[in-house]
């Protein structure tokens, strides 16, 4: 992206729960938005579990518009996995109708792997998450 159209996170909040059922150790959770200009272009929920075996992190994406005017109506859930590979860092969009952000007031849909996948919302997904 060039300086013109670079994103901008703004942290939100931060949260430790738990136990974690498989591992015993403590999950975290981040959350705040993301800014393309001054316009926040989506949320963001990143979920992990410090230690846990299979290193990875969920995303949970909320993007569409925000401000006093905006409604639901147009804000998808869109959700990533990251993974440690054997290649290196990685992430894959997953099924945000498997995730909790499924059932927020905040989304109008949650959108499915096959949804995502080959569309401008997968490319606007990833440029979030990296």
């Amino acid at each position: 992206m060039d300086s013109e159209n670079e994103l901008r996170i703004e942290a939100g909040g931060e949260k430790t729960f738990g136990p974690c059922n498989c591992c015993g150790k403590m999950t975290k959770r981040i959350w705040g938005f993301v800014y393309e200009h001054e316009a926040a272009l989506a949320a963001y929920f990143v979920e992990w579990t410090p230690g846990h075996p299979c290193s990875s992190a969920n995303f949970d994406l909320i993007i569409g518009t925000w401000g006093n005017d905006a409604d639901n109506a147009t804000r998808k859930a869109v959700c990533l996995e990251f993974r440690r590979t054997e290649t290196g860092p990685a992430f894959m969009v997953i099924d945000a109708p498997s995730r909790s952000v499924a059932s927020s007031s905040l989304i109008s849909t949650a959108l499915s792997r096959k949804e995502v996948i080959g569309v401008e919302t997968a490319s606007l997904a990833y440029s979030i998450a990296m």
